[in-house]
């Protein structure tokens, strides 16, 4: 049924505003106009959308997620406070053989011909120790008190590892492994990867260990340096073997 016109008694759709025969404004009263067919009022729509429940699954992965994140979190501080397997016991100074090894291997390096010698790895380390002063941290919110500097050589690298202590006792180790790689006529010594620990970094985290290690990575260009002069470097866990051809650098 339509809206008929109170003033020319036309029956317009039950939608329009003003008659669409004489134009006056259509009277409806109190009731309000039919819907159009085809519409539902937006509540009605509503009540008809069932609401979407999270899947059971979903929450399930995510705490599996977290939990994960939160034990390889764990397990990595786990790791970076133990201290290194094979970790050297300390030894004292002795620069009278630091200064026999120095010698040696200056005069290797100025020598005519070919010449090699060999440096057990025990010697190596306390080469390493008695060639290196150790200075008290003064920068930085945790203050680390370096202990003692300590050379490990492997199976072709030597790690060097610097052995710090916080002020409340426990200890921290972080550690630089070292290659030999030919450089021009010679051989650099040239580190490849960094640890905190028992905790390997990747190669980009490694600036952690250069900024810990401060002023030691400068020391360290001294006995690696003398190292260096050598035509090749052969490193066993026995020993460290220098090898001259003949020509200086």
């Amino acid at each position: 049924m339509g809206l008929k016109c109170s003033s020319c008694g036309y029956d317009n759709d039950p939608t329009r505003v003003y008659c669409h025969s004489c134009g006056s404004r259509l009277e409806r009263g109190a009731q309000a106009p039919p819907a159009p067919t085809g519409y539902m009022h937006p509540t009605d729509v509503a009540k008809m959308k069932k609401p979407r429940e999270p899947f059971a699954w979903g929450r399930s992965v995510a705490r599996i997620v977290r939990l994960l994140v939160l034990g390889g979190l764990a397990v990595a501080v786990v790791l970076a406070l133990l201290p290194p397997r094979d970790l050297p016991v300390a030894v004292a100074p002795d620069t009278a053989l630091a200064g026999r090894l120095t010698s040696l291997v200056a005069n290797s390096a100025q020598a005519g011909g070919t010449r090699s010698f060999s440096v057990p790895a025990a010697d190596i380390n306390t080469w390493l120790v008695s060639s290196i002063v150790l200075q008290p941290q003064s920068e930085g919110m945790i203050r680390l008190v370096p202990q003692r500097v300590y050379a490990v050589p492997g199976q072709g690298d030597v790690r060097v590892g610097l052995e710090t202590k916080f002020p409340v006792g426990l200890r921290l180790y972080f550690e630089g492994c070292y290659a030999p790689v030919a450089e021009g006529d010679g051989t650099a010594l040239v580190a490849r990867s960094f640890a905190v620990g028992r905790l390997p970094l990747p190669a980009v985290a490694g600036i952690l260990v250069r900024r810990q290690f401060g002023s030691l990575v400068d020391a360290l260009a001294g006995p690696l340096g003398d190292l260096s002069a050598a035509s090749s470097i052969v490193i066993t866990p026995q020993s460290v073997t220098l090898r001259w051809s003949g020509s200086t650098r």
